[in-house]
C-alpha cells in the first residue's frame, strides 16, 4: 500500500493548493477527540493528486481519506488501528557519525 505514496517534499512538482493545509506539525485528533500524534510528514498519491497517509511523530502511518482542519489541529474518523502502517525508512544521503573537532 505505501509503495504507492511519495513524501510531499520530495515532489517537486507538486505543492498544496492550500498552504493552510500544510499539517505537518499539527496534532492529528479523532473526531471522537482522542490525539494520534503530531504530523511529521504528509504522504501524496500522485495517480490520485492527493493526501492519502499522515506519518506521525512515533512513526505510525495513518491512512486519511478526508480531513477536517480546525483550531490549527487536524480531525480524521476514527482509524483502525489494524490500518496504520510502517512506511519505510528513508535513506540518508550521508551516514549518521559522531562529528569530531579538534583544539587549534
Amino acid at each position: 500500500m505505501v509503495d504507492q505514496y511519495t513524501e510531499l517534499r520530495e515532489l517537486d512538482d507538486y505543492e498544496l493548493v492550500n498552504d493552510e493545509q500544510d499539517l505537518r506539525g499539527h496534532p492529528l485528533m479523532t473526531r471522537d477527540g482522542r490525539r494520534l500524534g503530531t504530523v511529521q510528514r504528509m504522504l501524496v498519491d500522485p495517480e490520485h493528486d492527493h493526501v492519502a497517509a499522515l506519518v506521525l511523530d512515533d512513526g505510525r502511518g495513518v491512512p486519511v481519506d478526508e480531513i477536517e482542519i480546525r483550531d490549527g489541529n487536524a480531525y480524521i474518523d476514527p482509524v483502525d488501528e489494524a490500518r496504520y502502517f510502517t512506511p519505510p525508512r528513508r535513506e540518508r544521503a550521508v551516514t549518521r557519525n559522531r562529528v569530531i573537532v579538534r583544539r587549534l
